[in-house]
């Protein structure tokens, strides 16, 4: 277990604690979650869950990565309003997120910010959906991917600004770190997999979270704690 304690600290610089979500804040992926909610409501056709299918095979087979997948998750929005999605979030977050959220991770969350460590979740996830997260855990900060509204007042199937992955997350935690003056070399950041591997080597005392293969292969190389 990873012990946090005010001796960790040594600068005067406030320390930040960056959190992943999907299986990691929270035990389960909340796409695949909200993509079952959104199939069992009748709103995923036949012809989008064939499409979603090819793309999930590629990405096993490794012949796509994460940014064209989430794309490829994101053109569900294309010609959509909004406001509903909105509207649903928190009903979503106390149905199937909050249930769901890793007890464990919590407590880490917790203990940062008793610290006065500011907290800030740094995430592929769209924002719409994450907001009820946010204010219920008392976390400062939501890095994430942001949804595209046409002239149009639609949404137009793309992202606001890059999908909030791999080293994208990185150029992220690095523009709030000026915003806000944060000392990296004393913060914490908590992943599940190599994708989160760039944020994890950003900061001073990375853990990793009940990590996939690939994760636990390089944690063990390079000496991470580990949680689960």
């Amino acid at each position: 277990d990873i012990i946090i304690t005010k001796s960790n600290l040594k600068s005067a610089n406030r320390p930040a604690a960056f959190f992943d979500f999907d299986e990691t804040l929270l035990t389960i992926d909340s796409a695949g979650i909200g993509f079952k909610v959104l199939r069992d409501q009748g709103y995923l056709t036949k012809s989008f869950m064939l499409k979603m299918l090819v793309v999930m095979l590629l990405k096993k087979a490794g012949l796509i990565d994460e940014q064209i997948m989430a794309k490829a998750f994101l053109s569900f929005y294309r010609g959509r309003d909004l406001q509903p999605f909105i509207d649903h979030a928190d009903e979503f977050y106390s149905e199937y997120l909050q249930p769901n959220l890793s007890p464990m991770v919590v407590k880490k969350l917790k203990e940062h910010q008793s610290l006065g460590h500011k907290t800030v979740l740094v995430t592929g996830s769209i924002d719409y959906y994450l907001k009820p997260v946010i204010d219920d855990l008392g976390i400062d900060h939501l890095l994430s991917t942001r949804l595209e509204v046409g002239s149009n007042g639609l949404l137009t199937g793309r992202s606001l600004g890059p999908v909030c992955v791999g080293k994208t997350k990185v150029d992220f935690i690095n523009k709030l770190t000026l915003d806000q003056g944060l000392d990296l070399s004393q913060s914490y950041a908590y992943g599940n997999s190599e994708l989160d591997i760039p944020m994890l080597e950003l900061v001073g005392h990375p853990v990793v979270v009940t990590p996939n293969s690939k994760l636990t292969r390089h944690a063990s190389r390079v000496n991470w704690p580990q949680i689960s």
